[in-house]
């Protein structure tokens, strides 16, 4: 979406009135601020992978452009942030919202890049880890520990491998904490910021802060760029569309099939609903979003 000056000075005017800038919850924004903010982005993944500040800062890549995802319900999608460094690349992904699918989705993401490196590499030994890093802003597991690590393990806890590892963060809990007005450590604060919008909060949570001070000057720079606007707002658009199409289509379904549901009970009236849909053309994505059935469950109904 291409936007004019004059629409970029509204933006701007909009902005200054609510005293806001625009968060990193958006997709253009996040990578934004993950690509222009080094000490920052080092900070955050040595507090969750234990790998030295240093060797992050010292031997970071950026590989993101090397890995697009060919998949037809994700339209091919490009993972939403990956770098290298010594003996790792990682793979740092904001989740907003929790719908079946995801996890596979970003298990795709570590997977193409998991198999591009064995290919490239001759010796095996030689192979670096691969770390996906999950900022979700939702409490998809049922646990109390700050930072969930996930590795390939048997039934008794053996590790299969060390080098492909997962981590999970609950940002929806940190938020709550904030709102709370509980104390804030060092990475809370870190994932915290990437979800303000108002510019007095982010000036205060980031006072006296290296790491903290460098986002919230990017994210100040980032709003009053036109082009990031411009894609901040497709984006948003995107999201809207689409989820004002799953509403619309839902609610359509729900019509022809909530008669025969209700007699046929909830679960038969799920499988009505999907069937309505699937007749309607609608992606398997959604379908699944919008009747809470699997995949697995809809794809008999085709």
């Amino acid at each position: 979406m291409l936007i004019t000056e004059k629409q970029h000075q509204k933006i701007l005017k909009d902005l200054a009135k609510k005293k806001e800038i625009l968060p990193a919850t958006s997709d253009p924004i996040f990578k934004a601020i993950m690509s222009r903010c080094p000490k920052y982005r080092a900070d955050l993944v040595s507090r969750i992978t234990g790998i030295p500040k240093d060797v992050i800062l010292n031997t970071y890549v950026e590989k993101n452009s090397e890995y697009v995802i060919d998949n037809a319900l994700e339209r091919k999608k490009v993972s939403d942030f990956v770098f290298g460094i010594d003996k790792a690349v990682i793979n740092i992904e904001l989740n907003i919202e929790y719908y079946a699918g995801l996890i596979e989705r970003n298990e795709g993401y570590a997977s193409k890049i998991k198999t591009d490196i064995v290919i490239k590499n001759q010796d095996y030994k030689l192979i670096p880890n691969v770390i996906q890093i999950n900022i979700n802003r939702f409490g998809h597991f049922k646990s109390k520990e700050e930072i969930l690590e996930f590795k390939s393990r048997d039934k008794s806890g053996i590790v299969e491998t060390d080098k492909f590892i997962k981590f999970h963060l609950n940002l929806k809990r940190i938020e709550n904490k904030y709102e709370q007005g509980s104390k804030l450590n060092k990475l809370e604060k870190e994932l915290l910021i990437l979800t303000l919008k108002k510019v007095e909060e982010i000036n205060k949570l980031s006072e006296g802060d290296e790491e903290l001070m460098e986002v919230a000057r990017s994210l100040k720079d980032i709003t009053y760029d036109i082009n990031t606007i411009g894609l901040y707002y497709e984006d948003e658009e995107r999201k809207r569309v689409e989820n004002t199409k799953i509403k619309y289509y839902e609610e359509l379904a729900l019509k022809k099939g909530e008669k025969r549901g209700l007699k046929m009970g909830l679960e038969q009236g799920k499988l009505e609903t999907a069937k309505n849909l699937i007749a309607m053309n609608l992606p398997l994505k959604d379908i699944v979003k919008a009747t809470g059935l699997s995949e697995k469950q809809i794809k008999k109904l085709c």
